[in-house]
């Protein structure tokens, strides 16, 4: 029994002792050097070559014209802060007097020419001018067609009243001729025909004045509608600032587009960084100390 007991007392205690510390060993081994991983510093060298192709890709980003979007004042903002990723690890000191010019001057370029703002309210504000006109246009188009019709209307029931006039004045006409010779001798020359026919000469007259407004309202209304053999109307100014209008804001969203890409003064720029970084004289602390 004792002997038994002795026979399997060391195999219970080599499964609880030995592996466990094995075990444990592992662990520590695994862990250790992933320690020494995260707390490694990138060398000079690698920040250099790092700078240098996140240079590269900046050079040949795609900016948005969307609003909000990454536009150039976003791009100029990763430039800055990659460089200044760089200095903190490299130190200043180790850059050129011509990197740091060459810096400013970028920096100073694109900080200066790269916004659209001005443009952009430049544009709002021809846009809105282009509206007003285009709204005034249409007021006087509707306007006048409103006119127009209702001179249709004045000159349909003139025209009518007219030939009841003129029929009344041939009536009375009729019954002035057949009055006797006795009662012309009298004084008895029948009905005055006078009043018809200064209504039929009104009715012309007013007939005569729609006519003429009509055709100066169809003249006014080609000049709205910018027909060409009509640009001597009243309108052709207004249509003359639509024509310069139209222009400017061709003009001006070229500009715009110009201003928010900028695609190769940018690629030159980060080529030039580029160059100049990789020309820097980098030493290690190693080598410092």
């Amino acid at each position: 029994m004792s002997a038994s007991n002795r026979s399997r007392g060391p195999r219970a205690g080599g499964k609880g002792t030995g592996p466990k510390k094995k075990v444990k060993k592992a662990k520590s081994d695994l862990h250790g050097p992933r320690k020494q991983s995260a707390v490694k510093e990138v060398s000079k060298e690698d920040a250099r070559k790092r700078v240098v192709e996140s240079l590269e890709h900046l050079g040949h980003q795609k900016l948005s014209n969307e609003p909000g979007g990454y536009d150039l004042r976003g791009w100029l903002k990763s430039l800055k802060t990659l460089l200044n990723d760089f200095e903190d690890k490299v130190g200043k000191s180790s850059f050129s007097e011509e990197f740091q010019t060459k810096r400013k001057e970028i920096e100073a370029q694109f900080s200066k020419g790269g916004s659209s703002e001005q443009i952009e309210e430049e544009i709002t504000a021809v846009r809105k001018e282009e509206s007003d006109i285009k709204d005034k246009l249409k007021e006087e188009s509707e306007r006048i067609a409103s006119r127009l019709s209702a001179i249709g209307g004045e000159k349909t029931g003139k025209t009518q009243e007219l030939e009841q006039e003129r029929l009344n004045l041939k009536k009375v006409e009729e019954q002035r001729k057949s009055v006797s010779f006795f009662s012309r001798l009298v004084g008895n020359s029948g009905p005055s025909k006078e009043p018809f026919e200064k209504k039929v000469k009104d009715l012309e007259d007013e007939l005569r004045m729609l006519e003429d407004e009509t055709v100066n309202l169809q003249a006014v209304r080609k000049s709205i509608d910018g027909v060409k053999s009509a640009t001597a109307g009243i309108y052709e100014d207004l249509w003359k600032r639509l024509g310069a209008i139209e222009t400017r804001l061709a003009e001006l969203e070229v500009v715009k587009e110009a201003r928010k890409q900028l695609a190769k003064e940018r690629e030159d720029a980060t080529d030039a960084l580029r160059k100049l970084i990789a020309e820097l004289k980098l030493k290690e602390e190693s080598e410092e100390s």
